[in-house]
């Protein structure tokens, strides 16, 4: 075998290094390396890793939602229990309105959320027959609703948060989808909310009646505003003042 098969076949073998003929002449080559570096970490062996500490588990959004849903049960459970007492204490001789409400505004934000909660939910009103009427002989359902605004407007003087829950409640939409019984339920409902909301803060009613998107709503909802300031002592020139722009 001449040498180049040779080459070939031992460089196939990975062996070409070990046989590569060299000059007699030349030395043969040394590999240099640079000296050890002071600052330069020696190579240790590693340590055995360490077994991973356990950590928490990170709470999923996914898990904490059933408490978030039994929590706002709750309050709107307290918010109906509320209406009922309040309903039928108007009816009690020895009933004190003042210390009823005194002693449901130390639930605080929680009793109002309950509050706005339950009446932002029409499901209520769905519920009662097609032929329900809501202006004469009112459903339960409907007078508990009446009595949750009469709360939110007995606790707003005193509590920003019960005028927040108003405003929002006159202000959002009411679905298209719903039946039209449910709907003008829905309509009354942001008509005294305006009404009462005027007699507590002028200036926030008059904003509110302009923040409105909804011309129709806006047209139904327009005597509730004018009623509702007159009612709260304000002269007919005052009144006109505040509304001259709308």
């Amino acid at each position: 075998m001449g040498p180049g098969l040779a080459l070939v076949v031992l460089g196939g073998t990975g062996l070409y290094a070990l046989v590569h003929p060299r000059s007699p002449s030349a030395p043969a080559p040394t590999e240099t390396r640079a000296p050890p570096s002071p600052t330069a970490p020696q190579a240790t062996r590693a340590p055995a890793p360490r077994p991973a500490a356990p950590t928490a588990q990170a709470t999923s959004p996914k898990a904490a939602v059933p408490t978030d849903d039994a929590e706002q049960k709750t309050r709107r459970e307290a918010a109906r229990q509320s209406a009922r007492q309040y309903r039928a204490g108007r009816f009690n001789a020895f009933f004190r309105k003042e210390v009823f409400v005194e002693e449901l505004a130390r639930d605080g934000a929680s009793r109002i959320d309950g509050l706005r909660s339950e009446l932002a939910d029409p499901t209520a009103l769905q519920q009662l027959p097609a032929d329900a009427r809501f202006m004469e002989n009112k459903p339960e359902p409907v007078l508990e609703r009446m009595a949750m605004i009469d709360l939110l407007f007995e606790l707003a003087p005193n509590e920003p948060a019960a005028r927040d829950a108003m405003t929002s409640l006159a202000l959002s939409p009411i679905d298209s989808g719903l039946s039209e019984p449910v709907k003008k339920g829905l309509v009354g409902e942001k008509y005294d909310l305006l009404f009462r909301l005027a007699q507590v803060d002028r200036q926030l009613a008059v904003d509110t009646y302009t923040r409105l998107d909804n011309p129709r709503l806006k047209s139904l909802l327009r005597e509730a505003l004018m009623a509702g300031l007159a009612e709260s002592g304000a002269s007919p020139a005052e009144v006109q003042r505040m509304t001259a722009h709308l």
